[in-house]
C-alpha cells in the first residue's frame, strides 16, 4: 500500500457544514476503496497566489492517507465532480516524510511568534558608551543624497550650498 498526501482548496464562501460534507465524502471515498485516512489538517482560509474562478481566497485542507494506487482515480473523480473544490493535488510520499507529518501537531496561534529570550548578565543589546564620550553625529539624509548624486565629498558639499545662496 502507498502513502499519499492530498492538498485541496475549497471555495471560501462555504459554511462549516458544507466543509464537513466534503471531508466526509472524501473519507468515504478513500475507506470505501480499501484505504485508511490517518490525518486531516485544516490550513484555514488563505489568499491564493492567483485568481481561480474569480476567487482570491480559498480554504485549504491537507489529508494524509494510505491505500492502493487504484484509489487515486476514484479520489480524482470525487474532486472533479464536486463543485466545491477549486484545486486539488494528490502526491505519493516517502515513509519518513509521512511518519513525520502524521506525528506533527498543528501549531497554535500563540506558538507562531518566537519567545524573547532574557539577556544574560554582561550582555546587552546596545554597545556600551562612556558618559564622557560624545555621541557620533550622522549625516542627514539630504547631505547623503547630495554627495551620492554629485560624487562630492562631505567637505565640498557645504561649500556648494553656500555658493547657491
Amino acid at each position: 500500500m502507498g502513502l499519499y498526501e492530498i492538498m485541496f482548496i475549497l471555495r471560501p464562501e462555504m459554511e462549516t457544514e458544507e466543509h464537513e460534507e466534503v471531508l466526509n465524502g472524501l473519507k468515504n471515498t478513500i475507506t470505501g476503496n480499501g484505504g485508511t485516512v490517518d490525518k486531516f489538517v485544516d490550513w484555514r482560509k488563505r489568499r491564493l497566489a492567483y485568481e481561480i474562478e474569480d476567487h482570491v481566497e480559498g480554504h485549504y485542507y491537507l489529508v494524509y492517507f494510505n491505500g492502493h494506487g487504484s484509489i487515486i482515480p476514484e479520489i480524482e473523480h470525487f474532486f472533479k465532480v464536486n463543485d466545491a473544490i477549486l484545486r486539488f493535488l494528490v502526491v505519493r510520499v516517502e515513509e519518513d516524510y509521512y511518519e513525520a507529518a502524521i506525528a506533527e501537531e498543528p501549531a497554535a496561534e500563540e506558538e507562531i511568534t518566537a519567545p524573547v529570550e532574557p539577556e544574560e548578565e554582561g550582555e546587552s543589546a546596545a554597545p556600551a558608551v562612556d558618559a564622557d564620550q560624545e555621541p557620533e553625529q550622522s549625516e542627514t539624509a539630504a547631505e547623503t543624497a547630495g554627495s551620492e548624486e554629485t560624487g562630492n565629498t562631505e567637505e565640498e558639499q557645504p561649500a556648494k550650498e553656500a555658493d547657491k545662496e
